[in-house]
């Protein structure tokens, strides 16, 4: 079986930092398998984006410019609605392919019809020249073939090391807006779908460790917990809008391993109102299992800080919606 004559769409958000970019691209260009569309989104950069390789026989480059700056779920969604592949993949502008990605995890994908996305091991560098094959990110090794509840326990995949198919990426729909946890929150939904997964347990993706302040989904510790607020609450519309196809134990886990530490750390910095709204999605989700642990924490808030919260209008309907 040959990977050949499967179009592959490669999707690349770009902002600034172009001699990573041009170092991701040069990965792209380097598959054994053609042919392949490279969709550079730029997602306005400080100066305008020429990428370094050009179009060829069965390799075609698209750069598409946004006219503000929207975030990488915004920009790989730009990508996705221009895409034309059998098969569809998110390359982050700082990370790096093997040459033979694409053959391997194609083949892959067709000896199992059933999958809608396919994996590799990943390896984690902060120098190009010196790759440790044995610095593997966390569980990637591992092969499972569905989506929940394996993000419960942990990522095992880079957004980079995953290629979905058409047909799965038409079921999930458009990526959300976000600006941090957007990939969760596009897998999550994957998951609510059903959509079954497979994995290649080689080392065909690398994910650069270091970090770097023009990354798109980078940003400082309380800022993150704000930015993930929001696609958060997108999981929890999914989970609302499907919830006859998800199984109790699955809210709950839900509940446990995505709302409940956002909502902790919410109130941590906080932000009551956001915290109030996962709250009541946690309530709705979970109704007997949420109510039991957020009436034990309103409880020791009132307890230790009594007129800190208490006093609080938008606390008053938490507990409200407890009592």
């Amino acid at each position: 079986m040959e990977s050949f004559n499967f179009f592959v769409s490669v999707i690349m958000p770009v902002h600034n930092r172009f001699d990573l970019v041009n170092e991701s691209i040069q990965s792209v260009y380097e598959q054994t398998h053609r042919p392949i569309e490279l969709i550079i989104v730029d997602d306005l950069s400080d100066e305008l984006f020429t990428p370094k390789v050009s179009s060829g026989p069965g390799f075609e480059v698209k750069v598409i410019r946004h006219e503000e700056n929207k975030g990488p779920g915004a920009s790989r969604e730009t990508g996705r609605q221009a895409a034309t592949g059998d098969f569809i993949t998110y390359l982050d502008s700082d990370d790096l392919w093997h040459p033979q990605f694409f053959e391997k995890v194609v083949i892959t994908l067709q000896s199992h019809p059933e999958a809608g996305m396919c994996y590799c091991k990943t390896a984690l560098f902060s120098d190009p020249e010196k790759i440790d094959l044995k610095n593997l990110r966390s569980r990637n090794d591992q092969s499972f073939d569905s989506i929940i509840p394996t993000l419960f326990y942990g990522r095992p995949w880079s957004t980079s090391a995953c290629l979905w198919t058409k047909n799965a990426s038409n079921l999930i729909g458009p990526w959300f807006p976000g600006w941090s946890w957007e990939d969760r929150e596009y897998e999550y939904r994957a998951g609510v779908k059903k959509i079954k997964i497979c994995h290649v347990p080689e080392v065909l993706c690398y994910v650069r460790e270091n970090e770097c302040v023009e990354r798109l989904s980078k940003v400082n510790e309380n800022r993150a917990a704000l930015k993930r607020f929001d696609s958060i609450v997108a999981i929890g519309s999914t989970i609302f809008s499907n919830k006859n196809l998800i199984d109790r134990e699955t809210k709950s886990l839900f509940t446990i391993k995505v709302f409940r530490p956002l909502l902790i750390q919410l109130f941590d910095i906080k932000e009551y109102e956001k915290a109030r709204i996962i709250s009541e999605e946690m309530l709705v989700i979970s109704p007997k299992f949420s109510k039991i642990w957020l009436f034990s924490m309103a409880l020791r808030l009132f307890l230790f800080f009594p007129k800190k919260f208490m006093n609080k209008q938008l606390f008053k309907k938490l507990w409200i919606h407890l009592t």
